[in-house]
């Protein structure tokens, strides 16, 4: 039995991650007039969604943190599996997502189906006790207020898919430099109506391609969260080793870990079903 229920975007993690921030800047410099500048912005956009190609599938065992304001962590843990569509008939990827611990959550299974529209996209959550699988209705969008989440749980999950750019106005704004490294800082203002954080600014590493920090602002430009992105090297691609995200005006934030990394094995197209999730027999 499937039943609908409405999603928290706040619950679930996006392990789908380099589709939506290369697949976002294309989006964001598609309309841009044939200016040197343009050119430069298109060029950086190649190299970032070359890096996003070089995976097939991932797999790998996520470890999520979450500090509240005095410091408190509530940790959990999951098994990860995804896989790269690559916009084929709009879809980017399929994302299967495990809870290992706390004991009590044991079994839940989230999976994923993105989009490149986001609402679009569909989500199921598998309930061990119930021998239940739920249909998710996305709603990430609605789920954001300034400086704050609604739920004190960080988002990484529909967080990313709610506010993924969709606008036409890309350009490169600056450079900076972070830890030691130099940045190119091209910045996207979705054209959205529902989009209640529309202006993005992505920190891109010439020297690799991987992006290091994303800023989610307001339309008044308003800083609402940063997230800041450590990768690992593994079989010649880049994955994300860790991500933290931390909002503006508050002291809480999340931490993920990405351990025991796998790229580009043989995953079936099974495993990331509604039919895969009913069974129970799920990884």
């Amino acid at each position: 039995m499937i039943d609908r229920v409405e999603c928290n975007t706040n619950t679930m993690p996006n392990p789908a991650r380099f589709t939506i921030l290369t697949t976002a800047l294309v989006l964001a410099v598609a309309s841009s007039s044939a200016g040197a500048a343009d050119v430069f912005v298109e060029e950086i956009v190649h190299h970032v969604m070359a890096q996003d190609n070089a995976i097939r599938n991932e797999t790998a065992e996520v470890v999520i943190r979450r500090v509240d304001a005095r410091g408190v962590e509530r940790v959990s843990t999951h098994r990860l599996y995804w896989k790269n569509i690559r916009g084929d008939k709009g879809l980017l990827g399929k994302t299967l997502v495990i809870t290992l611990s706390p004991l009590d959550k044991r079994g839940e299974a989230f999976l994923l189906w993105q989009m490149e529209r986001a609402n679009d996209s569909q989500a199921w959550l598998y309930l061990p006790d119930l021998r239940q699988v739920r249909r998710l209705a996305i709603s990430g969008h609605a789920e954001h207020e300034h400086g704050h989440d609604r739920d004190s749980d960080l988002s990484l999950g529909f967080e990313q898919l709610g506010t993924r750019l969709t606008g036409v106005n890309g350009k490169l704004v600056g450079r900076e430099v972070l830890d030691g490294v130099e940045y190119l800082i091209l910045e996207d203002r979705s054209t959205a109506s529902d989009d209640l954080l529309p202006l993005h600014r992505f920190w891109i590493s010439s020297a690799d391609w991987t992006i290091g920090k994303i800023e989610y602002r307001d339309a008044a430009g308003r800083l609402a969260r940063t997230q800041r992105i450590a990768w690992e090297h593994i079989d010649r691609a880049w994955v994300w080793k860790r991500t933290e995200i931390q909002p503006a005006a508050a002291a809480g934030k999340i931490i993920v870990d990405f351990r025991d990394i796998a790229v580009n094995t043989d995953l079936s197209d099974r495993l990331f079903t509604v039919e895969t999730l009913k069974s129970g027999k799920v990884p």
